[in-house]
């Protein structure tokens, strides 16, 4: 029994952390124009800089409306 509970801690932990580690990389990308944004994520052979652009607004426009619900 410990050491599935030890198990669900852990995992639990885990889990803190990458969303920790998600949520700061959100913020960080959040802080930069959605241009800029846009050529820190474009990766050869990936979407185009126009499609990662209008991705990055749509997503931001997402949240922001996420948000203001939950207020």
């Amino acid at each position: 029994m410990t050491a599935s509970l030890d198990a669900a801690r852990t995992r639990t932990a885990a889990f803190r952390a990458a969303a920790r580690i998600w949520r700061h990389g959100l913020d960080a990308m959040d802080h930069q124009s959605t241009a800029d944004a846009a050529r820190a994520c474009h990766q050869p052979g990936g979407p185009s800089l126009d499609e990662l652009h209008q991705r990055i607004t749509a997503d931001r426009a997402d949240r922001a409306s996420s948000r203001r619900a939950a207020a």
